[in-house]
């Protein structure tokens, strides 16, 4: 059966509802499909859509036509040729550099809300995610001999790696009022918020206070106009805390085609910052960001700069589609704890992806051969279902993950902004799938599933 054939399907049996939500949900994609075609040179041809699957091969065909425009228009500019005029640009993007971008320059349109606290705002961009962490740290360390991380034990496990690999100059604790008296009073505190961890963002949020010198925020999982990145600014510079946000853009920030990687750093001074013997000058820290860019190779790509962030309905369309993909990612969670009840299924406060505990003793590389012939099964069936080590599709994707605490192997799931009764049928796919094969494990632990749901809100 067709993708579109099994959403028919469903209308019939269903009264005609499902069938509804599918027209509204087409009608999105369609305006998401003339956004981009709008940021073509040429008239953009007929969005004919009549069916949720070819959404996904339009959109990435419209995303490769693109990116090949963008490339076409700027073929004389390389690595070490600079752009004939002072300034270029890519829809809302600004740039200019010289010899091999290594004093690139970006003025982009704002990420986040404004902040109406903040003294002064710098925006650094660099290219991927983890590359500007990679930057934060390394700055960091220009300004001090040692930081001290308070960052939850289940963070982001590159980044708990990448502070490691720093040594005895990054000393990290999970973050928690008992842990507290290992730090050393000489050393830069920083408090790390990790939009992708199991831990309740509110407890996270409330250990901004006066022992932390700055806060760090990687908001990678959430919208950016989420209030949960408002909310923990406002705390922190109403303390008087400077605030230092990284991002990957490559997920959320894509429509869901992964135009190219891009990463952030967005540095908030306070009105009134806390005067210590630990402050560090964010004015120094914005310095050193820019130098640790440079010279670590990690400027962006100028063909990733994405000229469809100028659209007046771009945000609208993100939102809408974040609030879709956890809104399935919950429905995926609901269908499986009901047909896997004694399998062990862990949520994160985001709400764009759950784990499935594979069986005990399985190998990474057997999980992500099963993975991969589960994604074959279905979609054979006609079902959006990839084997992808990404979120933020408009396909529901899987892959193998590392329990980020102990290490075990764990099937991740991630949701995609899809109808819903399309998503529910996933749902009881997956779970047939799972029990068929064997797939997945009994809990460990007596059946507990995380419920904090509504966090990912």
């Amino acid at each position: 059966m067709s993708f579109a054939g099994a959403t028919e399907g469903h209308a019939a049996k269903h009264g005609g509802l499902p069938m509804r939500i599918s027209r509204s949900y087409i009608e999105r994609k369609r305006g998401e499909l003339l956004l981009l075609a709008s940021c073509l040179a040429g008239p953009p041809d007929a969005i004919d859509l009549d069916a949720p699957d070819v959404a996904v091969e339009r959109k990435f065909r419209l995303a490769s036509l693109l990116k090949a425009e963008q490339l076409l228009k700027s073929w004389s500019v390389t690595e070490t040729a600079r752009p004939p005029a002072r300034w270029r640009r890519v829809g809302d993007y600004r740039f200019s550099f010289g010899y091999q971008r290594a004093d690139l320059e970006i003025q982009g349109p704002p990420i986040y809300r404004a902040a109406p606290q903040a003294r002064e705002q710098s925006i650094i961009y660099a290219a991927s995610g983890m590359s500007a962490i990679a930057a934060l740290l390394m700055a960091s360390l220009q300004l001090r001999e040692t930081i001290d991380v308070l960052a939850p034990s289940d963070c982001y496990s590159e980044t708990r790696e990448l502070m490691r690999s720093f040594g005895r100059r990054i000393r990290t604790v999970s973050s928690g009022q008992e842990q507290r008296a290992e730090l050393e009073e000489a050393a830069v505190r920083f408090l790390w918020l990790d939009s992708s961890t199991h831990s309740s963002f509110q407890s996270c949020v409330a250990q901004i206070g006066p022992g932390v010198d700055f806060v760090a925020f990687d908001t990678t999982c959430f919208w950016r106009g989420s209030n949960k990145i408002t909310h923990a600014i406002d705390r922190a510079l109403q303390i008087g805390i400077p605030v230092v946000l990284v991002r990957s853009h490559a997920k959320l920030d894509n429509l869901g085609i992964e135009y190219g990687r891009l990463g952030s750093i967005v540095v908030l001074s306070p009105e009134r910052s806390r005067r210590t013997r630990r402050s560090l000058s964010t004015l120094a820290l914005v310095s050193k960001l820019r130098d640790a860019v440079r010279l670590m190779g990690a400027a962006p790509v100028l063909a990733h700069l994405p000229p469809f962030e100028s659209h007046v309905d771009y945000r609208v369309y993100s939102a809408a589609r974040t609030a879709s993909i956890i809104r399935n990612t919950r429905r995926l969670v609901r269908t499986l704890k009901a047909r896997l009840p004694s399998v062990q299924l862990s949520t994160f406060q985001h709400g764009l992806y759950f784990t499935i505990a594979a069986c005990h003793g399985i190998s990474v590389d057997e999980v992500r051969r099963a993975i991969g012939a589960m994604a074959q099964d279905l979609a054979r069936r006609g079902l959006p279902f990839k084997h992808a080590g990404s979120f933020g599709f408009d396909f529901t994707a899987a892959e193998w993950c590392a329990d980020a605490v102990c290490g075990d192997n764990l099937i991740r799931v991630c949701g995609g902004d899809l109808p819903l009764d399309v998503s529910d049928e996933i749902g009881q796919a997956v779970a047939s799938w799972c029990l068929s094969h064997h797939l997945a494990a009994r809990s460990r632990y007596n059946n507990n599933v995380s419920t904090n749901q509504r966090a990912a809100a």
